[in-house]
């Protein structure tokens, strides 16, 4: 650790900040602690934050579950959490994108530690947070509209964009039922015939998974793009009947919604990959298999900060907001258990300070 530039900020030594002390379920092996010690050693190119919100993604259930722990080691206790938005209090001596005060947000990635009062990483991690929308807006946004980011902009081809409508796109989705009042309340125009009148941007077409399957609904339509959040071996074998040639499937889950990583699960995998891009290659349809990991990339923070937050493009979209302060623990408890049911309309909000 080297020397930090001083601060007015008066940091304690000590912290609340929740504690996974082994893998399992969230009421078995999390809870939340007020003796915690501050991270407030820097290296040079670290910031250390005051967290005022951080929000959940499926990965942290599912890291908390053990699902990764064939790949990914924690030390325990673990602090867990990586989406976080908050204010910087220190920085190393070699940090030159922020100052002590500036209000960033960021995705910590497996390193993890949102869940806590403070929070340290490396300033490539962060971001200036958006100055039209709150704190717990700013949590909401890293890693989920990173990963749409990296799908639309670096794999789909051509970029495709964050703001597909705005584009020109014609877009069709899959969601169920009670979502569609969700849709239009975003400003969307829905409609269940797979048909753009009148050239009409706000125009959704909406399929409702459970009771139709998008794989006979758009047979045949030559799509360029489909865009897998779910998961399963299905939604590969689906998307090839509605590709156009040449077009690509993009997955970020892949062929197990469960995500369980071991050794067998991964050499099943790397086949399925293997099998799949020799197909793309040599098959006579050329649709082509890209399972997409997201990486942490500070300057495609500040592009959606500048170009689509900013500009109103672009809005979080928020289902509830915990409150540690008001439930203690049980805050905690029902962020991971409403994220694990999948119910979810919008991000899930864990409110850690508040603003000042």
């Amino acid at each position: 650790m080297t020397e930090s530039i001083s601060t007015n900020y008066s940091i304690p030594s000590v912290m609340k900040a929740a504690q996974q002390n082994g893998y399992g379920e969230v009421r078995n092996v999390l809870t939340l602690r007020n003796d915690v010690p501050v991270p407030y050693e820097l290296s040079s190119k670290q910031i250390l934050i005051r967290v005022h919100a951080g929000s959940i993604n499926q990965i942290d259930w599912k890291v908390l579950n053990g699902n990764f722990s064939s790949l990914v080691r924690l030390s325990f206790p673990h602090v867990p959490g990586k989406d976080v938005a908050g204010v910087i209090v220190n920085i190393g001596s070699g940090v030159e994108r922020f100052q002590i005060g500036d209000k960033v947000y960021g995705n910590l990635g497996m390193n993890d530690g949102s869940f806590a009062e403070y929070v340290r990483g490396d300033e490539s991690l962060f971001s200036l947070k958006p100055n039209n929308i709150t704190m717990e807006e700013a949590a909401a946004i890293p890693l989920a509209c990173q990963t749409s980011y990296q799908v639309l902009f670096k794999k789909a081809s051509p970029p495709i964009g964050m703001e597909t409508k705005a584009v020109g796109a014609h877009v069709t989705a899959t969601c169920s039922q009670r979502n569609f009042s969700l849709m239009e309340k975003l400003g969307y125009d829905i409609t269940q015939t797979n048909i753009e009148t009148n050239n009409n941007r706000n125009q959704l077409h909406i399929i409702d998974y459970n009771e139709k399957d998008f794989e006979h609904e758009l047979k045949g339509q030559n799509y360029d793009v489909v865009y897998d959040c779910i998961g399963g071996e299905q939604q590969w074998i689906s998307a090839q009947q509605v590709l156009k040639c040449g077009g690509q499937f993009i997955t970020i889950v892949g062929d197990d919604r469960k995500s369980i990583i071991s050794l067998k699960s991964l050499v099943s995998v790397g086949s399925s990959l293997i099998n799949r891009k020799f197909w793309s290659i040599f098959g006579s349809s050329h649709h082509n298999y890209i399972f997409h990991f997201v990486n942490q990339n500070f300057q495609e923070l500040d592009d959606i900060r500048t170009k689509y937050i900013e500009t109103g493009k672009v809005k979080p979209l928020i289902d509830t907001i915990y409150d540690w302060q008001k439930d203690d623990v049980e805050a905690l408890y029902l962020l991971y258990e409403k994220s694990k049911s999948e119910k979810a309309q919008g991000k899930l909000i864990l409110k850690i300070a508040h603003e000042e």
